[in-house]
Parts: C-alpha cells; structure tokens; sequence
C-alpha cells in the first residue's frame, strides 16, 4: 500500500515545513515462518510492555531532555522505549546520523489517524494512541500511567540458537473480539553515541538508547494464539543488538492502538 500526502503542521515554536512522500511497506523476509499453536501459552501480564516512541532529532535543540528521559526508561520491564529519528530538521545544518524518513512517515500517520495534525519534536507516542511533549517527565508519567491496567495480549520473544522465536498468545478475556493487528518488527541499537558538530546541538555529545534502524511487518494476529520464527543472522550482520516486537492495529492503512508488545536484548 503506498501512501502519498502533503501537509504543513506546526506545534509552538517548532514547524514542519511541506512535505510530500511515498512509503511502501516492507516485504517479510525470507525465511519467516508462522504458524498457529493449539494452545494459549501461559504468560504473566507484565511480559506486555508499555510502548513509548520517541520522535527526535539531532538537530533539534529541545531534544536532548527527551533523549535523556528515554534513557531512564530502557530498564524498566514494564516499558518498551523506542528512539526513531526523524529526519525533517536535517536543513538546520547537521543530518541526523540515526535518521530515517520511514520514522517521518510513521509520525505524521500517527497524526492523520488522531486527526491532530500534531507533528513535532520530541514527541512520545504511548502505545500508538496519545502523544505528549517527550521532556515533559510529568506529562510523560501520566500518560504511561493511563494505560497500566489495560488489558493486553502476552507476548514473548525468545533466543533459540540463531532463531527468534516470537510467542503471541491468544485474546485475552475482556478484550473485544475487534482487537485483530499487525506483528511489526523493530530492530534497533541499544546505545549510540553521536558527537554533534554542525546544527543547534553543535559541540554537544549525545547517547541515544534502543535506536530503531529498520521497522517491517512480519505477519497477522486474529486473536489465536501463535508461534512466528525469525531467522536472527540479518540482524547481527547490520549491527543490531536487539528486538521490538508490536502487536499493533492497522487503521485503514495507519498504525492504529499497540495492544501487545515485547522486546529482547542480545547479549
């Protein structure tokens, strides 16, 4: 599905001048298998986390707070943090090395779901649903609270070898039949570190955590439980040190609600 827009959307002081794309979804790879299994494992609650994106840049002055406050949150079991680096400020003088324009793109789909027009950064994004000022710790906390005791699907991704085995279990009670979705796959580096040269942040040195470098769709959920296995040598040979899976709803073509979640770092 290919996805064609223009817009101008601006948040306070920050602008997001016009931009016209295109995005084609990423083919599963090869090598993917799924399957369903008979029965639904047993998982505990906390093995779905809270998904938190941040939507940053390098070449933004107001980020490094966000960036910092991300920072704190990788440790925490019950959070997934996700940095995905935009790349619309890359004219202020200093491209974002972590940049992708998918990130972009995913971003302003977010916004044209909400139908807020909200694009800006740093903006975190809570289990594709809300989106709040990234280094705003108090605003960030509430908004992870709102989503504590939802239900949620269990998910577990586990090493076996050179596979990664992703285990969906099925719909839990008092979760409506409606909750069907994608599996969306996020590769990403556990730490980056950027010396800033050029650009509002020059001179500054920044580590960045959980850096998304690729995002593709690997398969369906309908509410069964189900076992997916991913072979894990291409990841290793572009460099990444861990995984995100999402159990993500898709909104007429736009990244809708997360429902399920789960992430594993290599050793």
């Amino acid at each position: 599905m290919i996805y064609k827009h223009s817009s101008k959307i601006s948040f306070g002081r920050f602008s997001l001048a016009r931009l016209t794309s295109r995005f084609a979804m990423l083919a599963i790879g090869a090598g993917v298998l799924a399957g369903a299994v008979a029965t639904q494992p047993t998982y505990a609650k906390d093995n779905s986390a809270i998904v938190v994106e941040l939507f940053t840049s390098q070449g933004c002055s107001s980020c490094p707070p966000a960036d910092k406050l991300l920072g704190e949150m990788v440790g925490n079991p019950n959070i997934i943090a996700l940095t995905e680096a935009v790349d619309y400020w890359d004219y202020l003088g200093w491209k974002d090395e972590n940049a992708r324009h998918e990130h972009t793109l995913r971003q302003q789909d977010y916004a044209r779901l909400r139908g807020d027009r909200r694009v800006y950064t740093p903006q975190m994004v809570i289990n594709g649903r809300v989106h709040v000022v990234g280094s705003r710790r108090n605003d960030v906390s509430r908004a992870i609270k709102r989503f504590e005791k939802d239900v949620s699907v269990p998910m577990r991704l586990e090493q076996n070898g050179d596979v990664l085995n992703v285990r969906i279990g099925a719909r839990p009670q008092g979760m409506s039949k409606d909750h069907e979705g994608n599996l969306i796959l996020a590769y990403y580096k556990r730490e980056v570190s950027a010396d800033i040269k050029r650009g509002e942040n020059r001179g500054r040195k920044i580590i960045y955590h959980n850096v998304v470098g690729d995002m593709r769709t690997i398969g369906m959920w309908h509410g069964e439980a189900m076992n997916v296995e991913l072979p894990m040598s291409e990841a290793r040979k572009m460099g990444y040190d861990g995984y995100a899976v999402l159990l993500q709803a898709d909104v007429k073509g736009y990244p809708g609600p997360i429902f399920g979640a789960a992430r594993l770092d290599l050793k």
